[in-house]
């Protein structure tokens, strides 16, 4: 004797990547850094970054070896949370309403339409949650879904301002004629864009990747500024949804749901973040089936994510006192 299951339907184990993916880097931070390179696959706990730095001393050309310089290799860990989303289905409940329309015929053992859809609304809002995640998650202190890895913000908080490798403050308190802000407003929010700006070390100013990153909330403020501040020989036009080139620096502005909420602003190279993942293990993994002994049909997500920022001394972080 043996199993015939030709009559059955096989749940979403054979879209399983296209999902995944979904979940992992549709969300827009996810996006961008997957687009520039910066995710590094394989981590199945953590991962070393090796850091490179090398200096160079011109000497007057003659006979004779003199050395000078040096070259160290440092390093910074990724070190991702292992995460997972389970949910139980009943597709029974589905049939004494108009739901029952798109259930499979026969025992109720088939979502039928509903798979493909619930497969698709679970990837968007594991997407919404990794978005927060990548810049609010705090491993140690943190709950619910942000509570896996820690996020951009945090690893700058975590290190402070003023040590060695330590981030650049953004909104200091003295120097320079600068006031500390103790709000963001569309009166004074095109200040801190300009302090951030003049804070980039001149090492970078040069490169194509700059960004200044802001939550959505924070966006509008400064879409408020731009559109009142009698701008008319620059077009205020997005390039994309909340995407932007500051008139002052030529930076593009970026408007991100995973930074809302915090009035914090970031400033640096979208080539020193990095987004540490496995996806090469069948743990990180997607699966819906009917389970026998339950009589009900069962979701399971499986990840393992991380962030780290490679040198932070490179990075303008603001926050408000």
């Amino acid at each position: 004797m043996a199993f015939v299951v030709s009559g059955l339907t096989d749940y979403t184990k054979e879209v399983k990547t296209d999902l995944l993916v979904k979940s992992m880097f549709s969300g827009k931070t996810a996006s961008l850094l997957q687009g520039a390179g910066q995710v590094v696959p394989g981590v199945k706990s953590a991962e070393i970054l090796p850091l490179l730095y090398s200096d160079v001393y011109f000497q007057t050309d003659g006979c004779g070896y003199t050395a000078s310089g040096s070259t160290t290799i440092t390093k910074r860990t990724i070190t991702v949370g292992k995460i997972k989303v389970e949910e139980t289905l009943c597709p029974k409940t589905l049939e004494t309403k108009y739901t029952q329309i798109g259930l499979a015929a026969g025992s109720p053992v088939d979502l039928g339409v509903f798979q493909e859809q619930i497969g698709n609304e679970k990837a968007a809002k594991i997407a919404e949650a990794l978005e927060t995640a990548i810049w609010q998650g705090d491993a140690t202190g943190g709950s619910g879904n942000s509570g896996f890895f820690d996020g951009f913000l945090t690893i700058l908080g975590d290190l402070g301002f003023g040590g060695a490798g330590d981030p650049i403050e953004g909104n200091p308190a003295t120097g320079g004629g600068y006031t500390q802000l103790t709000s963001l407003t569309s009166s004074n929010i095109d200040d801190a864009i300009a302090k951030i700006y003049s804070l980039l070390p001149s090492a970078i100013l040069d490169k194509t990747d700059l960004f200044i990153a802001m939550g959505t909330d924070t966006f509008r403020v400064y879409k408020s500024w731009l559109l009142t501040a009698n701008l008319f020989h620059y077009a205020a036009n997005e390039s994309a949804p909340l995407e932007i080139v500051d008139p002052l620096t030529g930076i593009k502005i970026y408007g991100l749901n995973g930074m809302n909420g915090t009035n914090k602003i970031v400033a640096g190279r979208w080539s020193n973040f990095f987004i540490g993942t496995d996806m090469m293990n069948e743990e990180e993994d997607w699966k819906m089936w009917y389970s026998q002994d339950n009589d009900e049909v069962r979701f399971r997500a499986t990840m393992k994510y991380g962030t780290q920022i490679a040198y932070p001394e490179e990075v303008v972080y603001f926050k408000l006192p």
